[in-house]
């Protein structure tokens, strides 16, 4: 098994906690509740008055004479993490139009239902800012992509803007996390957040440990309207590499490109996956897989592993703040239990991240419990 790139959290943690107006140092319901007070930026208690010293993803120092309490946040996974770190959407105030639509369908709204209320009309599809509706909201700071293009006419515009890279590693949930984490001055929190993923990744790999030649996995990011698959270098790729499965897209024969990459049927039938995993940034449905006559001969098909991935309080598919239950899910989808633990980790994992307990119906929501109950082995994670 391919082991995950190697960038000890506990470096970043320290650089985030250093010193009194700490860089970040980066490699690669509605107002919730606190787990107490946090030291600040420069390292006091309850918040702090000093101010706030970090260094986006693109390596450009920003400051900031108090913790932030605007944010305009464009990247899709931004919105909800900022929640999540927050413990709050208060601070949240706007969001990209496809962020709202997660927090919709998904459990975000219900558990922050403030955020619903939230602008979402800030940027198109392809991410480019509507500038002058950002302008009149007046924010702290507002979060992008780290493309100049994208960065550059909000800074142009007088806007402070902080940078998110999208290299499809952990890295980047780690980065984000403590980003935004100084930004609301409380590093602590970043370090809380960060220590449990370390232990989930740790009980995932141990679980992964002698697991060879594992099941043949291909994940659709669109499934309707046209076929695109996680090739290499996708956060796809790695946590299908993760609990030591094989990602069908990737070899000699795989999509030729890395990242999201168009293929067309005759791919798909040639790579033969024994399990394909639909995304949540269309409609597609395991029935929809199972009633096509284009797909029978796919082993998944035949054999009924065909699942959609879980949407919580965001898409468990891409990077996220979830994503250690998407690395738990994955694996028993993967490699079958007679039951799985995953409810109570979510239970858990739900308190950490929003001081929320979903109930069993909300559970089934977030599994897709309808739509993957007539896919192989599900019953494992549909009892408590």
């Amino acid at each position: 098994m391919t082991s995950f790139p190697e960038m000890s959290r506990r470096s970043l943690i320290k650089g985030i906690l250093v010193g009194g107006s700490a860089a970040v140092l980066v490699g690669c319901g509605d107002t919730g509740t606190t787990s107490g007070s946090s030291p600040s930026a420069s390292g006091e208690a309850g918040g702090g008055s000093g101010p706030i010293t970090i260094k986006d993803q693109r390596g450009k120092t920003l400051t900031f004479e108090r913790p932030v309490t605007s944010v305009v946040t464009i990247p899709m996974p931004a919105a909800s993490l900022l929640v999540a770190v927050d413990e709050s959407a208060a601070h949240l105030s706007a969001m990209h139009s496809a962020s709202w639509t997660a927090m919709r369908t998904g459990i975000m709204g219900t558990m922050f239902p403030n955020a619903l209320k939230v602008p979402h009309d800030i940027a198109a599809q392809d991410f480019t800012p509507n500038v002058e509706s950002i302008r009149a909201l007046n924010p702290d700071v507002v979060i992008q992509w780290s493309d100049a293009q994208l960065t550059a006419p909000l800074e142009d515009a007088g806007l402070k803007v902080v940078g998110f890279n999208n290299t499809g590693s952990e890295q980047d949930v780690e980065a984000w996390t403590a980003l935004f984490a100084q930004m609301l001055g409380k590093p602590q929190r970043a370090a809380q957040l960060q220590a449990r993923s370390n232990d989930e990744l740790h009980q995932v790999q141990s679980l992964a440990k002698g697991r060879t030649a594992g099941p043949r996995v291909l994940y659709f990011n669109r499934f309707v309207g046209g076929l695109k698959v996680a090739a290499a270098g996708t956060y796809n790729d790695f946590y299908i590499r993760l609990v030591g499965a094989q990602n069908a897209a990737v070899g000699p024969h795989g999509a030729g490109a890395a990242g999201l990459v168009g293929v067309d049927v005759e791919q798909v039938l040639g790579w033969d996956p024994e399990i394909i995993l639909l995304g949540n940034f269309d409609a597609a449905l395991p029935k929809d897989v199972y009633a096509n006559s284009v797909w029978q001969s796919v082993s998944a098909v035949r054999n009924r592993r065909v699942y959609k991935v879980p949407l919580g309080g965001y898409r468990w598919d891409p990077p996220g703040q979830e994503s250690p239950l998407m690395w738990h899910w994955l694996s028993d989808v993967s490699y079958p239990q007679p039951h799985s633990d995953l409810r109570a980790k979510m239970v858990d994992y739900y308190r950490l991240l929003y001081s929320y307990e979903p109930t069993a119906a909300q559970m089934d929501g977030i599994l897709w419990r309808d739509a993957n109950a007539s896919s192989a082995d599900y019953a494992q994670f549909l009892t408590t």
